[in-house]
Formats: structure tokens, C-alpha cells, sequence
């Protein structure tokens, strides 16, 4: 005959397994949404920094060399003097290469489009890479004309061969036609912040089913809508 005392404790026992049972439950259906939403204010926040830091060194190339509108090295074929001269001067360059397209160099890996498949839809141009210290991880310079100098800012190296643009790389343009020349996020040529645009399907929009090459990815506009968005990642945000 099973005693008092012994019933209890196995009716105790009992309680407890099922209690452990529907915490790792509660615990499996919350913790990928909690590790999720940390990714996301922290990859925010890196957006955020790269934005400054860019700008910051913008102001102290002006306080060198005066208005950006002066500036020389504007030309396509001269973007490495222009980042050798305007950018790397103002921050701890660890190393700084010219890649060509398609080319894996310094241990970057290369840029991809917002959420493609591994290997598909990747930049189809070169880059002038400068990898350096400081809260952003790399910088990959490019242009398609005299007019725009474009930078990826890598806020995090992946693991494997690509990075996506939208996730571990946000987009800022520089454009020499500006009243005040600094880097900016995308803005389909408007100059004007639409949201709707911006996860819309036009070029680079932050939109895996948006049009794009290499030189204006799905993705590009990312940065522009975590800005929009004061700084944060939205629920409708393409993660």
C-alpha cells in the first residue's frame, strides 16, 4: 500500500514535470522571437553609427579641404584617390584593396541581394574595399557615374561566401550635385523619403522582389527605411 507521504511526493513530481513541460514550450515558441527582436535593435543601432560615422567624416574632410563641391576625384576612374584622400585619412585603415567583380578579397564576403538565395543575385560590379576599425566592419566603395560615389557599409562580415544588402549591408550615396554634399541613404533619385516607395519594387527598393543589378540592389534602400522609421526596425520590414 502506497503511504500518504509517498502519493504526495509523486503527485509533486508530477506537477513539476508537467510545469518544466509547458516552460520549454512557452521557452521554444519565444525565444527565436526574442533573439530575433535583439538582432534587429542591434542591427539598427549599427545602422545608425555607420550613418554618423560617414557624416563625421565627411566634416572633417570639409574642414580640410573645404565644401565637398570643390572636391576633386570625381570622376569614375578616379574613385580610389577620392576615398584615399576624403575618407581613409579620417579613419584606422587596417587594409584597402580594389576588387573586381565578383571578387572575394580581405576576407569580405561579397555583396548580395535583400534575402536572395546563397549565391543568386550578387553585385555584378567591383569595389574599392577598405576594411577598418571602429563600429562598422568594412566599407566597399563604387560608382556608375561622375556623379554618384556609393558605399556599402558592412556592419557585420558573414561567415559564408555572401552578405546580403538589407541585413549585413546598408547603402549610402554620395552625390557631388548637391547643395551640401554628405552621404545619404537611397532615394530613388526624388530626394524625398516615400515609404511606400521604399518597400515598393522599384530599383534597389527594401524589397526582395524589387529590380536591381549591382550597382542598385534589392536592398538598397534599407537603410533608408530604418531612418524613415526613426531608427528602428519595423514589423513590415523585409528581415
Amino acid at each position: 500500500m502506497v503511504s500518504s507521504q509517498t502519493a504526495r511526493l509523486g503527485f509533486t513530481l508530477a506537477e513539476v514535470l508537467i510545469t518544466l513541460g509547458i516552460i520549454g514550450i512557452v521557452a521554444a515558441l519565444t525565444l527565436p522571437s526574442l533573439i530575433t527582436n535583439y538582432q534587429k535593435k542591434a542591427t539598427a543601432t549599427s545602422v545608425k553609427k555607420a550613418y554618423s560615422e560617414l557624416n563625421q567624416i565627411v566634416e572633417r574632410a570639409k574642414a580640410d579641404y573645404g565644401d565637398p563641391s570643390g572636391w576633386s576625384y570625381y570622376e569614375k576612374d578616379n574613385l580610389v584617390q577620392w576615398v584615399q584622400t576624403y575618407i581613409e585619412p579620417y579613419i584606422k585603415v587596417v587594409a584597402h584593396k580594389t576588387c573586381g567583380i565578383n571578387e572575394r578579397c580581405l576576407g569580405l564576403a561579397l555583396p548580395a541581394a535583400l534575402k536572395s538565395k546563397p549565391g543568386g543575385g550578387n553585385s555584378t560590379v567591383g569595389h574599392y574595399v577598405v576594411i577598418k576599425a571602429g563600429d562598422s566592419f568594412a566599407y566597399a566603395f563604387f560608382r556608375y557615374d561622375d556623379s554618384w560615389t556609393r558605399v556599402r557599409v558592412y556592419i557585420r562580415n558573414s561567415r559564408s561566401k555572401y552578405a546580403f544588402v538589407g541585413k549585413d549591408i546598408f547603402t549610402w550615396i554620395f552625390d557631388n550635385r548637391d547643395k551640401n554634399p554628405t552621404f545619404k541613404p537611397h532615394t530613388f533619385n526624388t530626394n524625398k523619403y516615400d515609404r511606400d516607395a521604399i518597400l515598393g519594387t522599384a530599383w534597389g527598393a527594401c524589397n526582395p522582389k524589387a529590380s536591381g543589378s549591382g550597382y542598385m540592389m534589392p536592398g538598397d534602400a534599407c537603410a533608408t527605411l530604418i531612418m524613415i522609421d526613426g531608427w528602428e526596425i519595423k514589423d513590415d520590414y523585409p528581415w
